[in-house]
């Protein structure tokens, strides 16, 4: 049966109508879809492909076929593990180091300093971010080299033996990582200890409890969100990192950003460049999963 014109106006109409309603939605959720499809899904994708790609041992041109000895390679060989280890171990300390230094001060800007000076606080922890990445770095070879500014402060010390040899060392790149990175362990802990419910120690001061007891068993575990989160983003940043180690460690520190970052610019084998970057993908999201297992975000951040 034949739709009438006038059935067929109000579908126009109504089509008419859905049209407008569709671009806001197509802006919103279409736009950030195909950003996050361009820069993000595609390069992974690639990367996982060029890893079960072998090399011409000749020519080392990158040849299109399916084999799994670049992971093979990554998990027999104790040099790379090595790295792995090595580059986890310094990740952990790093971690450590740093929580025990963000926590303080996250805790004092968000639970102790009233609310009408934690902005300028806050301010104060996030102006290095301001700052490139690679100038903060240099900035702690200026300190930390022989005859720099840490040795000539010691040399007006008397009795103090000024002779420093910490540049191009583990604890340089210890001391890099925490200051570029520290802000990513204050800001959560800081949210989780803005949200802090103070009734709550209140009530643990009159039931007897020390402040010890009570920062173990009321204020830590409310606090947690924030230092699952904070700790999971910097040791992110750590894991992954390569141009801190390139500037202030050693030849025997490398860790594997650096042996992935040669892989690609110096020795030009990029299938096995991109299968060491794909186990580093694999723990990253390991970190995220346990993030979100562990960590309210939206009790930190609501």
């Amino acid at each position: 049966m034949a739709s009438s014109p006038a059935t067929a106006q109000m579908t126009t109409a109504r089509a008419g109508r859905q049209l407008p309603t569709l671009l806001p939605v197509l802006a919103t959720v279409g736009l950030p879809t195909l950003l996050l499809t361009l820069f993000l899904l595609l390069p992974l994708i690639l990367v996982a492909v060029y890893s079960v790609y072998s090399t011409d041992p000749i020519t080392g041109i990158m040849q299109p076929d399916f084999t799994l000895a670049n992971y093979e390679r990554i998990v027999s060989s104790p040099i790379y593990r090595k790295v792995f280890l090595r580059t986890l171990e310094i990740a952990l300390l790093c971690t450590g180091i740093a929580l025990l230094i963000a926590y303080p001060m996250a805790y004092t800007i968000g639970a102790l300093v009233p609310r009408e000076r934690q902005t300028l606080l806050l301010f104060l922890v996030i102006i290095p971010f301001w700052t490139s990445y690679i100038v903060r770095t240099y900035g702690w070879i200026g300190i930390l080299q022989s005859g720099g500014f840490l040795e000539s402060v010691l040399s007006l010390i008397p009795g103090v033996d000024a002779g420093l040899d910490v540049l191009y060392s583990r604890p340089a790149v210890i001391v890099g990582f925490v200051h570029v990175f520290l802000p990513l362990m204050i800001l959560p802990i800081y949210a989780s200890a803005r949200n802090l419910d103070h009734r709550l120690i209140e009530a643990s001061y009159d039931l007897g409890a020390s402040p010890w007891r009570t920062f173990l068993r009321v204020t830590l575990p409310l606090t947690m969100p924030g230092v699952v989160a904070g700790a999971t983003l910097f040791f992110i940043a750590t894991f992954g990192a390569f141009v801190t180690p390139q500037l202030l460690g050693g030849t025997e520190d490398l860790m594997m950003g650096n042996v992935i970052a040669d892989q690609f610019g110096e020795a030009f084998n990029w299938p096995f460049g991109a299968a060491l970057s794909v186990v580093m993908i694999l723990i990253v999201v390991l970190s995220l999963a346990l993030l979100f297992r562990f960590a309210d975000l939206e009790s930190i951040y609501g």
